[in-house]
């Protein structure tokens, strides 16, 4: 049995909308929006140590944030969504692995990405 968590942060899950052209119902590339999937569910939400979040390529330091996101199974959830963490300053953050279920069968935890502000 996996050991508790608290979920003491708010999320919101997104997904990515498409738009289509009128004439045809293609697919407009780079238009569209996001629409909620989850709003202010309660989840656990932990950083990454801060020594494994920055990279130097080519000169240029990358300071990416890596997160772990605990929440109640949802099967709705895809890594192509977004997240925001509304206990960090609404701080938005990718899917980026995940989902993976947990020993108690009643939550899943995903890894979430973002850049580091400032």
């Amino acid at each position: 049995m996996t050991a508790p968590f608290r979920k003491d942060d708010q999320v919101t899950i997104e997904r990515r909308t498409v738009a289509r052209d009128p004439k045809f119902n293609t697919p407009i590339p780079g238009a569209g929006g996001w629409e909620i999937v989850a709003d202010h569910i309660w989840a656990n939400v932990q950083d990454q140590l801060p020594s494994r979040g920055e990279s130097i390529e080519n000169g240029l330091v990358t300071a990416l944030t890596r997160t772990r996101l605990r929440v109640e199974i949802d099967h709705r959830i895809t890594t192509a969504m977004r997240v925001t963490l509304h206990g960090r300053g609404d701080r938005v953050m990718q899917i980026v692995a995940g989902p993976a279920e947990l020993d108690d069968r009643r939550h899943m935890e995903f890894m979430l990405e973002g850049y580091k502000n400032g």
